[in-house]
């Protein structure tokens, strides 16, 4: 509403409950603060103490200054798209046990109704588990299987996390003192106890396995501690469950009432899968643009986080709002909040922005997006580390799904879509539930 009611001023002035900040409008001045001028808010503003929650304040998410430099140079290189085509093969083995779960559910009837997120939960479960401690997660076989069950202590829309959340993501001082946890304590002790099994059963059986898990056990030739090992699995299991599910949800949501996309989507992985006799390789997904273009407009409509806020690490002086205005200097501890959702739905920089149009992404369209207007995963030294894995895992659910299986939105699902105010990520009040069958090729 801010972003809206101020169209011509590059900044505004906002609280942030109590703390005065601003709201930046202009993308050129959001590429100076993500990119040019980095150094300047390098910071997100979070306040989460790593003793108090090792995987969420461990996450480089949250780190500030030397410390977040010292992680985001160790778990970089995890993501390297070599690493990730070494766990190609386990996100394959993820949607085969998707699409057997599927095709199991509508033996009896011809067809079923899932909810988008449950599905895509287990989905993504299933991936993070197999590449992190590689372990089976059984989430396809058991409703209430042991990830499953710790992923929605941590993330379940419910009264009890929505104000844990709040408190972390929007009053960080407060959550701080308090001691607020994102991961309660019961998820990472499970956490530990699993890295040291998988530890012990590697040892014991000579087992050596080109996944994350052993991915991360040596950086620079030393040994990496438990707790740094606890960091990264956590925060793959965060990341790529949590933000993927609910950009995995929001694709399906479009996918069931744009008949239209869904059938050509489904024309290209069918030329796709002709063309390479049904074989699924990394290189797969550059061979399919629209693919790509689908869940790029998906993460325009629903970013997994509206907002980023950052802090000013280091005075900054912005120009002056108009001809008649001061420069404006941003003082170091002072909020800045990139309004990304705002900027995705501005008629200024996408026509009809509330119309699902993958085309925006193809070609000249999506040469042709200004720098900055598009954010899902942030820009600059700060973007998302497991941004790749996180779309390899999306376009891998996609092609099996749609390869074997057509669905619609259930009329269980409560339209227009309302919100869950409990969740910090976008998740839709009562859930998205799609009717599936299988397709007629």
């Amino acid at each position: 509403n801010i972003f809206r009611k101020f169209p011509n001023v590059p900044y505004v002035g906002v609280y942030i409950v109590n703390r005065p900040g601003l709201l930046i409008r202009d993308p050129k001045l959001i590429k100076e603060i993500v990119l040019t001028n980095f150094s300047s808010f390098h910071d997100n503003d979070l306040l989460v103490d790593e003793k108090v929650d090792p995987i969420f304040g461990g996450n480089p998410f949250t780190n500030k200054g030397d410390q977040w430099k010292i992680r985001r140079a160790n778990h970089t290189p995890q993501f390297s798209s070599g690493k990730i085509k070494n766990m190609f093969g386990l996100m394959d083995q993820g949607g085969d046990r998707m699409i057997k779960f599927i095709g199991d559910q509508i033996s009896n009837f011809g067809s079923c109704t899932i909810e988008a997120m449950e599905l895509a939960a287990k989905f993504t479960i299933y991936n993070v588990s197999s590449c992190a401690l590689g372990i089976d997660p059984r989430t396809f076989d058991d409703e209430n299987a042991e990830m499953r069950v710790m992923g929605r202590k941590i993330m379940e829309p419910n009264f009890y996390n929505g104000v844990k959340q709040i408190l972390i993501f929007i009053l960080p001082s407060l959550a701080h003192i308090l001691t607020v946890r994102l991961v309660p304590t019961e998820v990472t002790e499970r956490f530990k106890e699993l890295i040291r099994e998988q530890l012990q059963y590697r040892k014991e059986n000579n087992i050596v396995r080109n996944d994350f898990f052993e991915n991360i056990q040596e950086y620079k030739g030393q040994k990496v501690t438990l707790h740094e090992m606890l960091i990264q699995i956590g925060g793959l299991f965060l990341d790529g469950f949590a933000t993927n599910s609910t950009a995995l949800t929001f694709v399906l949501y479009e996918l069931a009432v744009n008949l239209n996309v869904q059938h050509r989507l489904a024309e290209e992985i069918d030329e796709y899968l002709a063309n390479h006799k049904g074989n699924i390789t990394y290189e797969v997904f550059q061979e399919m643009p629209y693919l790509d273009a689908v869940v790029a407009e998906s993460l325009r409509k629903y970013p997994p986080i509206g907002a980023l806020t950052k802090i000013c690490t280091k005075a900054y002086t912005l120009p002056p709002t108009n001809d008649k205005a001061e420069p404006y200097t941003v003082q170091p501890g002072t909020p800045v909040v990139l309004p990304l959702s705002a900027l995705h739905y501005d008629e200024k920089y996408f026509d009809e922005p509330h119309r699902f149009d993958p085309t925006r992404f193809l070609g000249e369209n999506k040469r042709n997006i200004e720098a900055c207007t598009y954010m899902p995963f942030n820009e600059g030294p700060r973007a998302c580390l497991g941004k790749r894995f996180g779309l390899v895992q999306s376009k891998m659910m996609l092609l099996k799904l749609i390869s074997e299986y057509e669905f619609r939105l259930s009329p269980k699902t409560k339209t227009p879509i309302e919100y869950d105010v409990q969740s910090f990520l976008l998740a839709a009040k009562g859930g998205v539930w799609i009717d599936i069958h299988k397709r007629q090729k």
